[in-house]
């Protein structure tokens, strides 16, 4: 087992009600933290790289945009398509599944400054067929 140097830590205290915190307590386990620390800084980092796409466009960020749709729909996969070549700049790779006779599952990998793929994510939106659309995203850089 290879062991890194930990950074410094701060200790915090803060108070919740007791049933927030069995229901926190519940959660992270069956999410598979084993420690509550853990399980409260990464949520904490979550809400920091929330906060920080909101206000910076500019944001340097990498993540997945997963697209639910009706592959019947007349010409919708060349659509895809075509949105695709139009923000190569930020796909780093897509992958195509099909589910059933009528619907398919597409999961594109990005990166790049938030801006740019809001741009990607907005387009795949306004497509006629689309039945879902979820993206996350994680800063990586300013």
């Amino acid at each position: 087992m290879v062991r890194t140097r930990r950074e410094k830590v701060s200790r915090i205290s803060f108070s919740l009600q007791p049933k927030l915190q069995e229901e926190f307590d519940n959660v992270s386990h069956l999410m598979g933290y084993n420690e509550r620390s853990r399980a409260l800084q990464i949520a904490i980092r979550n809400m920091v790289g929330e906060y920080e796409l909101r206000t910076d466009p500019e944001s340097l960020v990498a993540g997945g945009i997963l697209l639910l749709y009706d592959h019947s729909k007349r010409g919708i996969d060349h659509d895809i398509t075509e949105l695709g070549h139009e923000h190569t700049s930020v796909i780093a790779s897509s992958t195509h599944v099909h589910l059933d006779e009528k619907r398919c599952l597409n999961i594109t990998m990005v990166r790049g400054r938030y801006r740019d793929i809001v741009g990607l994510e907005q387009g795949l939106r306004r497509l006629d067929g689309v039945e879902q659309v979820r993206c996350t995203y994680f800063v990586v850089g300013k």
